[in-house]
């Protein structure tokens, strides 16, 4: 591999090993989820130093190209999931797999769940869920809603989208959305739950979904892995 770098090209090694990675990904003889040789592999292979190695890798970490695993190694990472992620329409292929961590309710007087606009005596639902696409953990989702718009409502599986269950079942029209949305660094509890290393970064979006006269329905913070999903912005 050592005749695949030019060292009197004036062209950093390291940014020739980037390329020389990209071409092998692009070409599919690295393909998602491969495991590339490690960082002592490629040094006896390209005759170059150990840090050069390690700045190209970790710059196409930082681009989304790889991935680390700690203890593990280095791969190159899976395709992104494209999905309209503001309003939270994913393609069917994706399915609408839940899985329920905590299910329980709480005092509408909590500083979280300040943007329902509810009275002090009020009761909300928090249901925190495991959003996965095919069956991989894609994302951490906690929804608070009134349970006096939605009566019995953790008497539900709440395993599929709990916006069909509210707009259907319920008969609760939802047309008017608040996005905010914001990159953040998972911690270490976050990563664990979804299954990667801590400090990566990801995607944070808070909705509320509020009824066509404005009425808050739900308000949901959901934590997006960022090496398994992109956003999508479209008017369609």
């Amino acid at each position: 591999m050592k005749h695949l770098i030019n060292e009197e090209s004036g062209i950093p090694l390291y940014y020739q090993i980037k390329e020389l990675i990209k071409k092998k990904i692009d070409s599919g003889e690295w393909k998602g989820g491969d495991k590339i040789p490690n960082e002592m592999e490629m040094t006896e292979n390209l005759q170059v130093s150990r840090s050069t190695i390690r700045q190209a890798i970790l710059d196409l970490v930082n681009e989304g190209i790889l991935t680390r695993k700690k203890g593990v190694g280095t791969f190159v990472a899976k395709p992104k999931y494209e999905g309209n992620f503001i309003h939270f329409a994913y393609p069917n292929e994706l399915g609408t797999k839940h899985i329920p961590l905590s299910m329980k309710m709480i005092d509408s007087s909590m500083a979280k769940v300040k943007q329902l606009n509810l009275t002090e005596n009020e009761k909300v639902y928090e249901i925190i869920r495991l959003r996965y696409f095919y069956d991989e953990v894609a994302a951490i989702e906690k929804s608070y809603v009134p349970v006096n718009l939605v009566p019995n409502l953790l008497e539900e599986k709440l395993e599929g989208t709990l916006f069909e269950l509210i707009t259907e079942k319920y008969q609760i029209s939802i047309t008017r959305y608040k996005n905010y949305i914001e990159p953040i660094l998972l911690d270490s509890n976050e990563a664990r739950v979804l299954e990667v290393e801590p400090n990566q970064p990801a995607l944070k979006i808070t909705k509320l979904w509020m009824t066509p006269q404005g009425t808050p329905v739900v308000l949901s913070t959901s934590i997006f892995r960022g090496d398994r999903c992109k956003l999508l912005f479209s008017s369609e």
